[in-house]
């Protein structure tokens, strides 16, 4: 069976906002997330799905309005936890990729947030074969790597706000990711990932 989702990166957010549940979007990221849903509202998705972190559901409630659904948050859908405030974020998340497995104590590693996000698509309804995701950075970058083994860091590097990862799905393997945006200045695919036997080579079982 072929399914696909739409995984949007939330919008711009308040990062005075330490409290990750709570950050909500800025007022740039509110009409960043009016145009998201201007743009997509002609996909025919069967569900929308966020993260309950705020800054997640704010970014596809215009989406879902436009398209008369309700979003349905599931925790399976949060981003990467992190063991509390990190004051030299860049170098922990560089470690991260390095090293797929590590996270500090109380946090969750990058193969964690895979494994997760992979268990979310396997439960999915069987009549829903095309969604939207709110989603976070970090844990779409962990999808490409499972379809792109070495690629989900420079993925996650060039990531915006707003921006969709189309995951293509077949009989639960990822089939093929592709990343656009729907900013003013058109849309901007990424190449294609051949995936079958490269998500299964990418991550022992996570993917």
């Amino acid at each position: 069976m072929m399914i696909t989702i739409d995984f949007i990166r939330h919008c711009e957010s308040d990062t005075s906002i330490h409290d990750d549940a709570e950050r909500p979007l800025t007022q740039v990221g509110e009409r960043q997330a009016a145009r998201l849903a201007q743009c997509l509202r002609g996909n025919r998705y069967d569900a929308v799905y966020a993260s309950p972190l705020r800054r997640a559901v704010e970014t596809v409630m215009p989406l879902a309005a436009v398209r008369g659904m309700a979003v349905q948050e599931s925790d399976a859908l949060v981003e990467r936890i992190m063991p509390g405030w990190i004051d030299d974020y860049e170098h922990y998340v560089e470690r991260q990729w390095h090293d797929l497995a590590f996270s500090l104590a109380g946090g969750e590693s990058i193969r964690q947030v895979q494994q997760r996000y992979m268990g979310f698509i396997a439960q999915l309804p069987q009549a829903q074969t095309y969604i939207a995701v709110g989603s976070h950075g970090t844990a779409m970058s962990g999808l490409v790597e499972c379809a792109n083994p070495g690629g989900g860091y420079q993925f996650f590097s060039e990531l915006r706000y707003g921006d969709v990862l189309r995951v293509m799905m077949h009989d639960g393997i990822i089939d093929s990711c592709s990343r656009y945006s729907t900013s003013a200045t058109g849309e901007a695919v990424m190449p294609r990932f051949a995936t079958g036997e490269g998500a299964r080579r990418g991550d022992g079982d996570a993917c």
